[in-house]
């Protein structure tokens, strides 16, 4: 894995939750923002789309079922992942 480029990841998504909560909440790569409810799912869907968009990669949905994906560090690695493919 390429550290610049989860680092780039990981900013965007980081960067994303927290303009899109409206408290002020501690946000980092060990957050699970589904069972600490900081997105909903429209903002979930959402943030998906913005990262297809942004890195020009596409999610099946069945990728979006992992669990590790509700954790800021595991979507951004299946980015970086996807990107390196």
């Amino acid at each position: 894995m390429n550290n610049e480029q989860y680092s780039q990841v990981l900013e965007t998504i980081l960067s994303y939750i927290k303009q899109n909560i409206s408290a002020e909440v501690s946000v980092d790569e060990a957050s699970n923002f589904v069972t600490e409810g900081l997105l909903d799912s429209f903002a979930i869907l959402s943030l998906i789309m913005t990262l297809e968009s942004e890195f020009l990669i596409k999610f099946k949905p069945v990728e979006l079922a992992n669990p590790d994906l509700q954790l800021v560090k595991g979507l951004a690695q299946s980015v970086c992942d996807k990107l390196a493919s």
